[in-house]
């Protein structure tokens, strides 16, 4: 066990995510926020009265080096790495908002860093700990599946591209929805099949829609010339054990929902929805149609943060291990390179 005193952190990155982070800490007893980092300093200054927080920093190497159990990285996409090994060299443990890295080369750097100082490291892979996947993780993990051999996930949007912030630029987030909420999609749907072994991937991340002169965008106005990434992205993974996945992700594709995130789970004895819950299995030659009905009433980014706390105090392993996270920017990588190539990409 830790000692009895609190569990002190930082936060580093004081905008949107890095307030949802911050209520979930302050509801944990035995924590205390007592720094928090950002090179706004009008954001900073809000960031610290909402949530009382003594310290504020500009400078993450300050930051990093204050007295603290925890870092809290939520800052844009391209600051994570250097955030993330800031940390982990004043020994402290890192919980890091998706995507961890942009590149499978940083992640390894990172674990690296965290096995060295030993520390713990771990992405923020929120829709794990979600109740509704909580519940459909604890069904199929009861022997219920058979052979999981397939599975599809897509998170699309309708004109929901986000024109706030980093999100268009290329070099501040790394890419478009592929990273956004492509990482959500392919993190929680690899979980659910158990699967963290990757050896291929074949992809496509054009920009389509997002750069039409007056196009609408229900998120607000940007401009058409400004955007740097793509607007839709999608891929088809094959597992070492032969069982493929095919994902897809996008913020201004033509479909009916304004948004829609879908995974469904195939195995030669059931098949599951996420996030409905719905099943199709078949017993005996009959074939039965249901639904998980009483899944855990849990908010992902409450219980992942309280997860990461107890596996702080208790010295256990990242409740996210940092392998199936490089597993999963490989194929993330892996997809873009494609894209690029036209060819399928490699993974061994």
């Amino acid at each position: 066990m830790m000692a009895s005193r609190e569990v002190r952190v930082v936060v580093v990155g004081c905008g949107g995510m890095g307030g949802v982070h911050a209520k979930a800490w302050q509801k944990i007893e035995g924590v205390k926020i007592v720094g928090c980092c950002d090179a706004r300093s009008d954001i900073v200054d809000a960031f610290a009265e909402k949530f009382g927080v003594a310290n504020k920093f500009k400078d993450l190497k300050k930051a990093a080096a204050c007295d603290a159990d925890v870092l809290d990285v939520c800052t844009p996409n391209s600051a994570h790495t250097p955030a993330v090994l800031a940390g982990l060299a004043n020994k402290k443990h890192v919980l890091c908002e998706k995507p961890l890295a942009i590149t499978p080369a940083e992640v390894v750097r990172m674990m690296d860093a965290s096995r060295k100082a030993r520390r713990l490291l771990m992405c923020a892979q929120h829709m794990r700990f979600d109740g509704v996947s909580q519940g459909l993780k604890k069904w199929i993990d009861g022997g219920h599946m058979g052979e999981v051999y397939y599975a599809r996930a897509w998170h699309n949007r309708r004109r929901l591209l986000p024109a706030w912030g980093a999100f268009i630029s290329k070099k501040a987030s790394g890419g478009g929805p592929c990273v956004d909420v492509g990482v959500h999609a392919l993190d929680l749907t690899m979980w659910l099949m158990g699967n963290f072994e990757p050896v291929s991937v074949s992809g496509v991340a054009p920009c389509k829609i997002a750069k039409k002169p007056g196009i609408y965008n229900t998120w607000g106005a940007y401009k058409p010339k400004d955007m740097e990434v793509e607007d839709f992205a999608a891929g088809f993974i094959r597992f070492k054990n032969g069982a493929a996945l095919s994902l897809e992700a996008s913020w201004m594709m033509n479909i009916h929902a304004r948004s829609e995130a879908v995974t469904w789970v195939y195995g030669t004895n059931a098949g599951v929805k996420w996030p409905t819950l719905e099943i199709v299995e078949e017993k005996n030659g009959i074939i039965t149609e249901g639904k998980i009905d009483n899944p855990p009433e849990a908010e992902g980014h409450e219980v992942e943060i309280v997860a990461f706390h107890d596996a702080v105090v208790n010295r256990k392993p990242a409740p996210v291990p940092p392998e199936q996270t490089l597993a999963v920017i490989k194929v993330l990588d892996g997809l873009y390179r494609s894209h690029k190539t036209g060819r399928e990409v490699s993974l061994r």
